[in-house]
């Protein structure tokens, strides 16, 4: 066994001894996440449970045609429709929760697009469903525009043809005068980006917020043993100074991975979080690892005291936490916000694992993996510098 692993191992016992790397580690992160999902998982939900409502007091061919969409509709299992003789009716069933929003079809329509006058679909809504009142607009909105569309196709036709503009003469056009002008086609499209869902952002955001803190345990190892006065009997002892740093950079790793790994097994067993491919969460957990170690690394180098390390190390993580997004969302789409939350490995972090949602494969999580790397190399880089020179002095 070599100086680096030994030195790392009798540490890690002191450190589990001790309790505060499993408190800091596991149990507080554990603890936040679950309060955190319990309070604001609900915002996460931004799943829709569509239902809507018709009042056709119409009962006309015309009427008819949107009635088919909306069964169409139905039929894809994208929403409910239920039909209402009044529209009181409809106004109760808003009331009571069973409809989010009806499309209201007054007695006349029919007539009024047969002799080319105009018309009016009502659409009424609960202010508690805008979402849903908003795409049962756009529904009404976008048969509108077709019958509209019908209507001009006909006048034009029997002003040109010099034909009267007779109920007979708007039949022999279409088969079906309803729908003629009115098409719809239903797809399934996929986001670019995908979104983890409230269980698995809380866990995630935790784990790598509270990695930082854990790693100190390692890092600051080493000035511990600077100020109390050990760090020169291991100067001392016949092992290289870089065996030093490294058997305490060691000691942050396996701090930090043991205790990431944990959290992992334990949110989805507990939580019900949802990780993705274990492959693809393996190298995402181990590149943020090197980056907590690097960071916390480069913090240790530069401070004078433990205490003065770990007050500053708190100041970082905490700010690369909240710029992050492991709290909440930052931002949205390409604007600056969101843009800024990838100078911190924590957004990658939580990006590689949105990446590694919904069965992706492992190799999405690569691109977050390699710019987590990036943080780990350039801060490691120079942290090792700078605490090989401080020990040899």
């Amino acid at each position: 066994m070599g100086a680096t692993t030994r030195i790392a191992t009798k540490d890690l016992k002191l450190r589990i001894r001790d309790r505060s790397a499993i408190i800091t580690g596991i149990i507080a992160p554990l603890f936040l996440a679950f309060i955190f999902q319990l309070i604001f998982g609900g915002a996460f939900d931004q799943s829709l449970d569509l239902s809507f409502g018709l009042v056709d007091l119409d009962g006309t061919e015309v009427s008819a045609g949107l009635g088919q969409v909306l069964d169409a509709i139905e039929g894809e299992g994208v929403a409910t429709v239920e039909r209402f003789g009044s529209r009181a009716e409809a106004e109760d069933a808003i009331e009571e929760g069973g409809a989010d929003a009806f499309i209201l079809i007054d007695e006349g329509l029919g007539r009024s697009v047969m002799t080319n006058m105009e018309a009016t679909i009502e659409v009424v809504g609960d202010v508690d469903a805008p979402t849903s009142t908003q795409i049962a607009e756009s529904i009404a909105t976008q048969y509108a525009t077709g019958v509209g569309a019908a209507q001009l196709a006909v006048g034009t036709t029997a002003a040109a043809s010099g034909t009267p503009l007779t109920p007979d003469f708007i039949a022999s056009l279409s088969a079906d005068p309803a729908t003629a002008a009115f098409s719809y086609e239903l797809t399934d499209v996929t986001t670019a980006t995908r979104q983890l869902d409230a269980t698995t952002y809380f866990a995630a955001g935790m784990a790598v917020f509270f990695l930082f803190f854990t790693v100190q345990f390692g890092v600051l190892g080493l000035l511990e043993e600077e100020r109390d006065g050990t760090l020169a009997r291991l100067k001392a002892a016949p092992i290289s100074r870089a065996s030093i740093v490294a058997g305490k950079a060691l000691l942050a790793f396996l701090l930090g991975l043991i205790s990431t790994s944990v959290l992992v097994v334990s949110t989805q067993l507990l939580l019900g979080a949802s990780w993705g491919s274990p492959l693809g969460v393996a190298v995402l957990v181990v590149a943020g690892v090197l980056a907590a170690v690097g960071i916390m690394g480069l913090v240790a180098a530069m401070a004078r005291t433990p205490e003065g390390a770990g007050n500053l190390g708190a100041i970082i993580a905490v700010i690369l936490g909240m710029l992050g997004g492991v709290f909440f969302q930052l931002g949205s789409g390409d604007d600056f916000l969101s843009r800024l939350t990838f100078i911190t490995p924590h957004a990658w972090f939580m990006r590689g694992l949105a990446d590694l949602a919904d069965g992706a494969p492992w190799t999405a999580a690569l691109p977050a993996a390699g710019a987590i790397l990036v943080f780990a190399v350039s801060t490691g880089s120079v942290g090792w510098l700078l605490l090989r020179r401080r020990i040899s002095e």
